[in-house]
This record gives structure tokens, C-alpha cells and sequence, in this order.
């Protein structure tokens, strides 16, 4: 390697994807490092803005997942913290919805979500109509990434604005 030649390391998460299909698949996905300020690279903004992620399988095959085919992907809740919306979490009058989701391959996951919204906009209907490609589900140990466009129905079971 020359002295302009610049290495570009990624880190790796380890996920579990459903396609849209609902076929199950594990392995890790890239993204970049912390840079110097700190921040590293969402898997959120990841899944939103490329039209193709790379997961690498156990049997180390690399596959391209196209993220506007996936139901969701899911992460343990210890690696996901940095999916979480920091504002909704450390706000004390952010909501939390618990609901169910279905989604279009017919599999339903239930859930909370946390959002942080102004107190005249704080209804479950206002965030879901506001949500991002992909929004984050809390269960009690895992992180799911859903695909919004995957989405059939959110029913709410509880909400606390």
C-alpha cells in the first residue's frame, strides 16, 4: 500500500434479517467507525440511504440485501442503543406507545415505541405519520429496525403522552 492510499475500516453489528417475504437471515452488517467527533454510522441511516447493505453470513458469503425488500432487522438491545432516538430517550415526557405490528408478509411483533414530539403533536397517528424508511420497536431484548413501506398495521394496546 502507498503512503495516498487511505484504508476505510468498517465495524460490524450482528443482525437478523426478515425479508419481505419473511425469509429469516444472520450475519453482520458494515458500518463506518467512530470519527473524531465521536459519531459513527447509524444503521438507521444506513438501511435508509443505500440502495444495497452488504451482510457477511456466518458461512462468511456476502450477501446484498436491498433494505427496501426487508421487513426489518433486528439487533440486540445492547448493541442498538445508538438506534434509539436520543431525544425521545432522554426526554421524561417523551411517549411510549405499546402496540402491535403487522406487517405485509403477515407476521405480527409487539412492541413499544418511544417518540418525542410537541405536546399538541404527541399522538401515536402524528409520529407513525411522521416516521422515518425505517423506525426502531423495543421489545424486551431486542431492537427491530421496521421497514415502514412493510408495514400492513399498528395497533396501539396502550399509549402514555
Amino acid at each position: 500500500m502507498s503512503d495516498c492510499e487511505v484504508v476505510t475500516l468498517k465495524e460490524t453489528v450482528l443482525v437478523e434479517c426478515c425479508t419481505a417475504r419473511g425469509v429469516l437471515m444472520q450475519g453482520e452488517l458494515f458500518l463506518r467507525p467512530l470519527d473524531t467527533t465521536g459519531r459513527g454510522e447509524r444503521l438507521l441511516d444506513v438501511l435508509a440511504g443505500r440502495a444495497f447493505v452488504p451482510l457477511r453470513t456466518a458461512e462468511e458469503t456476502v450477501v446484498f440485501l436491498a433494505p427496501r425488500h426487508l421487513a426489518w432487522v433486528r439487533l440486540g438491545l445492547l448493541a442498538a442503543l445508538d438506534e434509539l432516538d436520543p431525544e425521545a430517550e432522554d426526554d421524561a415526557s417523551s411517549a411510549v406507545a405499546r402496540v402491535v405490528v403487522e406487517l405485509a408478509h403477515g407476521a405480527a411483533l409487539e412492541g413499544t415505541l418511544r417518540y418525542a414530539l410537541p405536546a399538541m403533536t404527541r399522538r401515536l397517528g402524528d409520529y407513525l405519520e411522521r416516521a422515518p424508511a425505517f423506525f426502531p420497536l423495543r421489545t424486551a431484548d431486542w431492537i427491530y429496525l421496521l421497514n415502514a413501506a412493510q408495514v400492513a398495521s399498528i395497533t396501539p394496546l396502550s399509549e402514555s403522552r
